[in-house]
């Protein structure tokens, strides 16, 4: 679906300006205090409410009929009808970035609104930017960019090991993974960096070749260009719920997700071991 330009120019024009927001209070201690919890019972920084309002107020003022769903006060509906829908992580990694781990980065998707909403996979834009790197990716009129060069597959790569990025809560799962990828890839090397919406969005782009997530705690506002990403670009997710349930009118658990290669063994066996279908 071609996307109007205005929406995509707000949304570029906010993200930058989001940006040097949060770059300017990086480092101060009061930003990082917890203040409560999100709508899904996430806890809540202060930078998070900060740069959370600051984002819904830049849509409000572009003028749109926008719906913003976020994640720590749920649905703004800036309209009483939405014509388009913004699913936002306004800071994603926000430990790292109260912790002054510079690998933190804002996510927003963007949606036509409908009846009934649209799945987490049609977003018309979206755009993964790291908040304290260059390192931007985008989704617009159904080209994949990543700072501006354009994928229209999935990368391959001959490094001679896979990369992963996995998030878990037992030792447990994290030895069955290693088994299993001793036995389809010989071995791999582990990156788990806090910042599951561009971590995600790097495997969907198949520069880490896996992302994994088994806690329960993963939402839909942390990898909508993931999602989009990888479904564009031939690769293959495996999310519980099912893609068929996970329509964009609020924030979102996902209890599990894992992006990796269309034509993959390892994920074949992922799948029959924690996905019911993909």
């Amino acid at each position: 679906m071609h996307v109007d330009s205005s929406i995509v120019d707000a949304s570029r024009r906010i993200l930058a300006g989001l940006k040097t927001l949060l770059r300017e209070h990086y480092g101060d201690a009061y930003y990082g205090n917890v203040v409560g919890e999100g709508v899904s019972g996430d806890v809540t920084r202060r930078i998070d409410l900060l740069a959370e309002e600051y984002v819904v107020e830049e849509f409000s003022r572009a003028g749109f009929n926008t719906w913003v769903i976020s994640e720590e006060k749920g649905v703004y509906k800036l309209r009483e009808r939405a014509e388009y829908i913004v699913l936002l992580d306004p800071l994603d990694g926000s430990l790292n970035y109260a912790s002054q781990i510079p690998f933190s980065s804002v996510s927003i998707a963007v949606y036509k609104a409908s009846d009934p909403p649209p799945l987490l996979h049609e977003a018309i834009y979206g755009v993964v930017a790291s908040i304290f790197s260059d390192i931007q990716v985008e989704y617009v009129n159904g080209k994949v960019l990543y700072n501006g060069r354009v994928f229209e597959q999935r990368a391959g790569k001959n490094t001679g090991f896979k990369v992963a990025s996995i998030y878990f809560d037992s030792v447990e799962e994290l030895s069955i993974l290693r088994d299993m990828f001793m036995n389809h890839t010989g071995g791999f090397k582990l990156r788990v960096m806090g910042s599951a919406a561009l971590e995600a969005t790097l495997a969907a782009l198949g520069l880490i070749d896996y992302f994994i997530s088994l806690t329960g705690r993963l939402r839909n506002t942390d990898v909508a260009l993931a999602v989009a990403t990888a479904e564009r670009l031939g690769g293959r997710v495996l999310v519980d719920p099912p893609l068929s349930n996970l329509r964009v009118d609020g924030v979102k658990i996902l209890r599990r997700l894992a992006i990796g290669s269309s034509r993959d063994a390892f994920m074949e066996e992922l799948r029959n071991r924690w996905f019911s279908g993909g």
